[in-house]
């Protein structure tokens, strides 16, 4: 059985690397073995500016990595109730918001804005400036090009990814009706435009 310490309300295991100065980080989170938060921003000729933002109830398996932000955003920003699985990496200046999955494997370049309660399948590859719907799927093994739009309420596949149809599981059971949904495609836009 793994053994986490308690520090500041999170459990965090002793081989978890932590760049306490540049994060701000709410309580019941869980920070598994060899997780990295707060290395350099992988980007060569960008300097790191700004701080990590984590909220509450977020769980970090193994190996994953949270890169710092530079001036694009000065952000980046992991919401509450987040489920990352091990091997992911989340890169400089995204913005995860409440409810996202990223299964094993998950590689997010710069500057991604992942909307309320999507789901990334294993080893899904997702371009650097790119926001991700809510309530979307995506498929494992997935890459999401440059032009690729993931729209909200969607189940996206394939390399690229292609729409395959609407995700009414994910819809019903979060209790999304059109109206709800309408509204999450004007969101959308407005978040696209910023990015």
């Amino acid at each position: 059985m793994l053994k986490f310490k308690k520090i500041k309300g999170n459990l965090i295991h002793p081989t978890a690397v932590i760049n306490w100065k540049s994060l701000i980080i709410g309580t019941g989170n869980t920070i598994g073995p060899y997780v990295v938060i707060g290395n350099q921003a992988q980007w060569k000729n960008k300097k790191n500016s700004g701080k990590i933002v984590i909220g509450n109830g977020n769980v970090f398996n193994e190996y994953t990595n949270i890169h710092l932000p530079t001036s694009i955003k000065k952000k980046t920003h992991i919401g509450n109730n987040n489920y990352i699985m091990n091997s992911t990496t989340i890169d400089h200046d995204c913005f995860l918001e409440d409810d996202v999955i990223l299964s094993s494997n998950v590689i997010l370049g710069g500057n991604i804005h992942i909307m309320k309660n999507a789901n990334l399948g294993i080893k899904t590859i997702v371009h650097q400036n790119q926001v991700i719907g809510s309530f979307s799927m995506i498929g494992m093994g997935s890459i999401i090009t440059k032009n690729k739009r993931i729209l909200p309420g969607y189940m996206y596949y394939g390399k690229p990814v292609k729409k395959i149809r609407k995700n009414i599981l994910s819809l019903k059971k979060n209790k999304i009706n059109d109206k709800n949904l309408k509204s999450e495609h004007v969101r959308f836009k407005k978040i696209l435009k910023n990015i």
